[in-house]
């Protein structure tokens, strides 16, 4: 009520001035709104007309800022709206992939992209679509006509690469990926995935440089380390002459402790008539560290005429390394082979009983048959079937756990090199 009073208060004053203009101004002036013509007017009008004029030019100017405010907000609600239902497709088209629904994925795919160009991720998703069932001619397909779009995008590579390999065309997956990690030289997805492609097709020198990569982007990783040592070592195998020694002594400096190359040299200088020097370095290697691959190279290259050198060296090893049960076992075989049935008894009464009974059982029982003592050796023979011994204890990979028939270079469960150690 008071609001309208107030309105119609303000309306009689507007009225009361704009009578007061026009009867204070009412003498008649000449107005010419063109040229040659003239209108007499009071100036009363002329002043309250100009004065509607200009009020009606500002709401005017005013309504035209106000639309365009209006449009452009329109607009943005439409945008809004539109990535909304593009979103709601896309997480549509992602649960459904996941669900195994192909068919429906590649639809929802399709409808999200009808108001919105695909992105790069949209073409990897509908990809996948055809990948996951198993339609890889449908996915290589849909791959490449992205790339006539987006070029060598990263992610299309990556996604080709894994195509290709389920196709069986490892040449043109290490091709995409060699491509997407010139593109992007720090991605580690592609350069793992890169190298693991490598490594399984033997192309170690590539793999060498890819690998050396990793070790920069991981400093701290000692398994990307250990894979540089193996890639570098297996590069060095396919060497021939000194170029192959050349290169594992190059291993051996920069990592005392990599027995694969320590292992593999010795072997090269074995084959080249140097077993004597062969052996010192196995020697050597042995007293910093007894690892099993060393020992098994050592015994491997000790041959008749070195025999006598080795029954020496594996007593005064084990006093360099008392606390070695797997060391003291070797040893004392050896040297039962060797007929020191002195120097075996001795070692093996210094292992505690409880490490490796059945070991021990074996052992004893081929010492006592050696003393040609049948009873004794029977007895033990049998202790160590009981034990459900093994001849020899399997050498088992310090990284996974995996146990292996023989030392290898290299685990075959996990792939890491130089870690199968008895235990």
């Amino acid at each position: 009520m008071f609001r309208r009073l107030a309105l119609f208060i303000v309306f009689i004053l507007l009225v009361a001035a704009a009578s007061s203009v026009v009867y204070l101004n009412a003498q008649p002036t000449a107005f010419h709104p063109l040229p040659g013509t003239e209108w007499n007017l009071p100036l009363g009008i002329l002043i309250l007309a100009a004065g509607l004029i200009g009020a009606s030019l500002s709401f005017v100017f005013a309504l035209l800022r106000e639309g365009r405010h209006a449009l452009r907000e329109w607009r943005v609600q439409r945008e809004l709206s539109h990535a909304e239902r593009t979103a709601e497709y896309k997480t549509t088209a992602r649960a459904l992939l996941l669900a195994g629904d192909y068919e429906r994925a590649r639809s929802a795919l399709t409808k999200a992209t009808q108001t919105k160009p695909p992105d790069v991720s949209d073409v990897v998703d509908y990809a996948e679509t055809f990948l996951q069932a198993g339609d890889t001619a449908g996915a290589r397909r849909a791959l490449e006509e992205g790339q006539k779009e987006f070029g060598n995008n990263p992610l299309l590579l990556h996604g080709l690469a894994r195509v290709l390999l389920a196709d069986g065309d490892e040449d043109g997956a290490v091709a995409a990926l060699e491509r997407a990690v010139s593109v992007y030289p720090s991605s580690t997805v592609l350069l793992e995935m890169l190298r693991d492609l490598l490594f399984a097709r033997g192309k170690w020198e590539r793999a060498t440089e890819i690998q050396q990569r990793l070790v920069e982007l991981r400093p701290d990783d000692p398994r990307e380390r250990n894979r540089l040592l193996g890639a570098r070592f297996e590069a060095a195998l396919r060497l021939n002459g000194n170029g192959r020694g050349a290169a594992l002594q190059r291993l051996n400096r920069e990592d005392p402790d990599f027995v694969p190359a320590i292992c593999a040299r010795a072997e090269a200088l074995a084959e080249g008539g140097e077993t004597r020097k062969a052996l010192r370095l196995l020697e050597r290697a042995a007293r910093r560290r007894p690892r099993t691959g060393i020992l098994e190279t050592l015994e491997r290259l000790a041959t008749t005429d070195f025999r006598p050198r080795l029954i020496k060296f594996y007593p005064k090893l084990v006093a360099r390394h008392p606390d070695n049960v797997a060391l003291k076992l070797r040893a004392a075989r050896v040297l039962l082979e060797a007929g020191k049935l002195a120097d075996a008894d001795k070692i093996l009464s210094s292992i505690d009983a409880s490490v490796d009974r059945a070991t021990i059982a074996a052992l004893r029982a081929l010492l006592e048959e050696r003393r040609e003592h049948a009873e004794l050796a029977h007895r033990e023979a049998r202790r160590a079937i009981e034990e459900a011994h093994l001849d020899v204890p399997r050498p088992q990979c310090a990284s996974c756990g995996a146990p292996s028939n023989a030392w290898k270079p290299r685990c075959p469960a996990c792939g890491t090199w130089g870690s199968l150690e008895t235990a």
